[in-house]
């Protein structure tokens, strides 16, 4: 039982909030019971669990795995917990979790079909439901250029509803050296436009394909559009301007799918 807001787990705890204290310390938090469900399901070694009461009562369907994985699992309260959450009203469980990512050329190496790149996309609310839809259309991994919101912002990880701890994914590296890596690593680098480039309909899509979304007000800068092999772009057939830039890579993402899935049916039939 923690009593105390100046414990000084606590303390240490409440400054994974901002991204520089994240990334020294190796941990972010990750709070509400869908994200920390998603969290004991996975592979990585929990730091621990912070809940109230009522978040205690909300876990009780999880304790045999927090018993199984010997994640130490503390009470507090229903303040201190809210001094460790991002949201109006929460729900009072909050995961201390060691940081995911890998390197860049762990994903480029590890041969998935699909990989998406975010490049700069700047809120992490969108950030998060890239991993989300990326995590949902089977994508093998999501990799953060600089520039972009931080992979670890509490908004990003509530927003990811738990597919953080899903997809593989990959922080930093300016966008030209990440296209890079990629291309040595046999992707083929199409981006999502707006306005040009071939209609997803018609688009011969790669047997290796990265996916690059940009930023929500203004894509991509021109020297980086020259340096992928292909422009995309989704088909608008009613007055709307654009689409949000996860809304635009989950319908990319889904059209990819089903064009491999009806390729691999020909294949199999003929």
């Amino acid at each position: 039982m923690i009593e105390s807001p100046k414990n000084e787990r606590v303390r240490r705890y409440r400054r994974l909030r901002k991204r520089n204290f994240r990334y020294r310390e190796g941990l972010f938090l990750a709070e509400g019971l869908q994200c920390v469900a998603e969290a004991l399901k996975s592979s990585r070694a929990l730091e621990c669990i912070i809940c109230s009461e009522k978040g205690r009562d909300a876990l009780a369907a999880y304790a045999d795995i927090i018993l199984n994985r010997g994640v130490p699992c503390f009470t507090a309260a229903e303040e201190i917990v809210a001094g460790l959450s991002d949201t109006v009203t929460p729900q009072g469980i909050v995961a201390v979790c060691p940081l995911l990512h890998s390197g860049i050329e762990d994903i480029a190496d590890g041969g998935a079909p699909t990989v998406v790149v975010a490049n700069r996309v700047r809120d992490p609310g969108n950030l998060g439901n890239l991993i989300r839809i990326a995590d949902a259309a089977g994508a093998g991994g999501l990799i953060v250029c600089a520039g972009s919101a931080d992979l670890y912002n509490p908004k990003t990880v509530r927003s990811t509803a738990g597919s953080i701890f899903h997809v593989p994914l990959a922080v930093g590296g300016e966008t030209s050296s990440v296209f890079e890596t990629l291309k040595q690593a046999g992707y083929a680098l199409y981006a999502a436009d707006a306005h040009a480039g071939t209609g997803m309909w018609e688009a011969e899509w790669p047997d290796r394909l990265a996916l690059v979304m940009g930023n929500e007000a203004w894509g991509m800068p021109g020297e980086e559009t020259a340096m992928a092999d292909g422009l995309v772009r989704i088909p608008i057939l009613g007055e709307a301007e654009s689409l949000n830039v996860s809304a635009a890579a989950a319908v990319l993402l889904y059209e990819v799918a089903r064009r491999r899935n009806a390729n691999t049916g020909e294949k199999e039939g003929g």
